[in-house]
């Protein structure tokens, strides 16, 4: 059963590294399937003796030195049972190491406008989602208790994963539906073309099995359903059950109801996108911005022209600003030197305070019990909702109404903005709504590490959808 557990979570490391707006449960469902073969402090254990195993040999020496042969004695042995034991794990080390200690960030190869980013060019497109619904199905078929999740993440990637198959000479590009790749291949097959024939093959049994599981799962062809583009412009509405309210205001969180901003979401025909240049910053004033819009808009419009901005799911972050229901962490803005009173939520999370935590403290914080108290204390489904740090959008919506970017400390959004350095993506924590650079309108990247008294964590649930690029 061990072996099988680790390549049940081996695929699941991989799956998630693709899949990666839902990136957070594969990694949840690697951890619990991992447990029984190698616990996380199994894992700090074994860690803890790695590193007592590099500083053995300068100690060895030192009593060897002094003739203290009763210490050398003791030292040899023990560095020989540490390294046998370190050796005879480490294949479940590597393993754990991509669930337990996760600390980076994975951008959605599927995302065109990230592409600069994720350097995964289009024609390696088809090879990757043919892998990620090979290993979608593996875990279908062995991971029982999960398959409609993963048919339903199967069927996602076989009919909507946005990829043209690299046409053959001299042609244009090939449809990805089951039709338009029967048809390609039949060209090939006419002209002779066996290698282009093979690949077309190749290709085929992950189309039409993605087209009859399609059918195979009700619950899982709702789940595919959520994800389709159009909804990019559909409102993201909830009905909280009295249960999960009750529950959502012990630990903090309160229901608001966010009205469309069709005006402002027509402002991202200005982002950044791939063929920007270094004139975009000189032409901010030339946009026009919605009548009434105070002037401090344009600062924050200004960083989303200049600057990518991802989710904390590694796709584009975009907002359509459509009406949406979220529950928010509500309370007020903590005045200069104020530390917020704990409250149940960060508890739960096992977050020791509220000011002063690090990006990274937090990611750690919700891939470790997002899930559970979606599931167990709000009585929600984690693969339509997520627990994050507060959306910069989300925020801004609702910030006036409660008081929010009034005081002189920075709130975590989540998400990152990206910043090339030395010709390779930099991932930076957002943040904003301090009062001294905005107010509601401040947007700006700081380090995952950076743990200064000015940053303040608040917490909401939000569709998962909304993270979804295609």
């Amino acid at each position: 059963m061990g072996a099988d557990a680790l390549t049940l979570v081996g695929a699941l490391v991989e799956v998630g590294s693709i899949d990666t707006v839902y990136r957070d449960l594969h990694l949840g469902r690697a951890q619990r399937l991992l447990s029984p073969v190698m616990s996380v402090d199994d894992f700090h254990r074994i860690q803890q003796e790695q590193a007592m195993l590099a500083e053995l040999p300068l100690a060895v020496t030192r009593a060897f030195e002094k003739g203290d042969w009763s210490l050398v004695k003791e030292l040899s042995q023990r560095s020989e049972a540490l390294k046998h034991a370190v050796t005879d794990a480490a294949k479940r080390l590597e393993i754990a190491r991509s669930v337990y200690a996760v600390a980076d960030v994975k951008l959605d190869p599927f995302c065109r406008s990230l592409q600069t980013f994720t350097r995964v060019a289009t024609s390696e497109l088809p090879g990757l989602r043919a892998r990620v619904v090979d290993q979608l199905t593996t875990l279908e078929q062995s991971d029982v208790p999960w398959k409609d999740f993963y048919a339903a993440r199967r069927t996602a990637f076989t009919t909507r994963a946005p990829i043209a198959l690299a046409p053959a000479p001299g042609g244009a590009p090939v449809s990805t539906s089951a039709d338009g790749v029967r048809e390609a291949a039949a060209q090939a097959l006419k002209a002779g073309d066996m290698k282009r024939l093979a690949e077309l093959a190749d290709l085929m049994p992950t189309l039409t099995s993605g087209e009859s599981g399609a059918g195979q799962s009700k619950q899982a062809a709702k789940a595919a359903t959520m994800q389709t583009p159009e909804q990019v412009s559909r409102e993201l509405v909830a009905s909280w059950s009295s249960d999960t309210l009750a529950h959502a205001q012990q630990l903090g969180l309160a229901a608001r109801k966010l009205e469309s901003r069709a005006e402002l979401a027509s402002l991202r025909q200005y982002a950044w996108s791939p063929s920007s240049d270094e004139s975009r910053p000189n032409t901010i004033k030339q946009v026009t911005l919605p009548t009434g819009s105070p002037e401090g808009l344009r600062d924050r419009v200004e960083v989303l022209m200049i600057h990518p901005l991802a989710n904390s799911g590694g796709a584009r972050h975009l907002p359509a600003l459509v009406a949406e229901d979220v529950l928010v962490e509500d309370f007020p803005d903590p005045k200069d030197g104020e530390q917020p009173p704990p409250s149940p939520l960060l508890k739960t999370l096992e977050l020791p305070r509220r000011r002063g935590l690090t990006r990274e403290m937090i990611e750690r914080a919700l891939l470790t019990h997002g899930t559970r108290v979606l599931e167990k204390e709000l009585g929600l489904d984690p693969r339509v909702f997520r627990l994050v740090c507060v959306p910069s959008d989300v925020h801004f919506r609702l910030g006036e109404a409660e008081g929010w970017g009034r005081q002189p400390c920075w709130t975590h959004f989540d998400g990152y903005l990206i910043r090339t350095v030395e010709g390779r993506p930099r991932f930076q924590a957002l943040v904003g709504g301090d009062v001294r650079y905005g107010g509601l309108y401040d947007l700006v990247g700081v380090s995952r590490d950076y743990d200064s008294d000015r940053l303040v964590a608040r917490f909401a649930v939000v569709h998962r959808e909304r993270m979804v690029a295609w």
